[in-house]
């Protein structure tokens, strides 16, 4: 039985498994044009600033050190608010809105109105 959550998995599947068969000719290719470029970049001159600005492999971690922290974060905020939720999700199934309208009128509120 195809369930919501399967079908979300398999496409889920699917695009990891794209991603990775188009990562490896991209960075092959990427490797190859910078090889063939880097004779025509000049090197870069010694600054002093340069040596405090950290290396491009020391941010790149960094960021992706950030990154993890943060959806760590947001997923606990996430199972908390679910957790918090749970009083309102029922076990049984809904019935449709209409019918559930028709079934118990919802109250009436009167604003300024005093009962006689």
């Amino acid at each position: 039985m195809t369930t919501a959550m399967t079908t979300m998995k398999k496409f889920q599947d699917q695009y990891l498994t794209l991603m990775a068969r188009i990562e490896e000719p991209v960075v092959s290719f990427t490797g190859r044009a910078a090889g063939s470029v880097a004779d025509y970049v000049p090197e870069l001159p010694h600054w002093v600033f340069l040596e405090q600005v950290p290396t491009m492999t020391e941010f790149v971690d960094s960021q992706l050190k950030f990154r993890k922290q943060v959806v760590d974060e947001q997923a606990a905020f996430v199972r908390k608010m679910v957790k918090a939720i749970h009083p309102l999700m029922k076990t049984e199934p809904q019935a449709p809105v209409a019918k559930r309208a028709a079934a118990k009128p919802s109250p009436v509120r009167r604003v300024g109105v005093k009962a006689a």
